[in-house]
C-alpha cells in the first residue's frame, strides 16, 4: 500500500494505490492523518468503527467524514487505521479501528471536510486507486 498528497488548489488531495481495497482506504486514511500532521507518531488509544452506505463511494466519504468527525469528538489525531470492507447485496459496510494521538501534544492543521469532489475509485489488474479531496 502506499498513499501520496497531491496539490490542489485550496484543497489537499490524497491518492492510495494498493491490491486490496481495504488497503487503499487504509491508505486514504493515513495520508488524512498526515494532511492533519506529517511528523505524527504512535496512538495511544484504540477506537473502534463501523459503517454501513449505499455505495463504495458513499462508504469512503461517510468513512473519512467519520474520521474527521471522531478527532472533533475525542480531541484526538486518528492514525494506525485498520479496516475490513464487505458487501451485502446493495450495502456496503466497514468495520475498523484506529489509535488516537492526544491533538494537544502534536502541531497539526485543520482539515475540514472530505468532499465528492474529483473522487474516484478505480480497479484494475494491479489492484485499487483511491483519489480523494478534502477542505482544509
Amino acid at each position: 500500500m502506499e498513499f501520496h498528497l497531491r496539490d490542489h488548489t485550496a484543497d489537499i488531495a490524497v491518492e492510495s494505490c494498493a491490491s486490496t481495497i481495504e488497503e487503499a482506504f487504509v491508505g486514504i486514511a493515513e495520508g488524512l492523518s498526515k494532511a492533519h500532521s506529517p511528523n505524527s507518531t504512535h496512538g495511544t488509544k484504540k477506537f473502534g468503527i463501523e459503517i454501513s452506505s449505499e455505495s463504495l463511494e458513499a462508504l469512503l466519504f461517510d468513512f473519512l467524514d467519520m474520521l474527521i468527525s471522531e478527532r472533533d469528538i475525542h480531541n484526538v489525531l486518528p492514525i494506525d487505521h485498520e479496516v475490513s470492507i464487505n458487501q451485502e447485496k446493495d450495502i456496503w459496510t466497514l468495520v475498523g479501528t484506529y489509535y488516537g494521538i492526544p491533538l494537544e501534544t502534536i502541531e497539526s492543521r485543520e482539515i475540514k471536510a472530505v468532499t465528492y469532489s474529483d473522487m474516484k475509485i478505480e480497479k484494475n489488474q494491479n489492484g485499487w486507486k483511491l483519489y480523494v479531496v478534502f477542505d482544509v
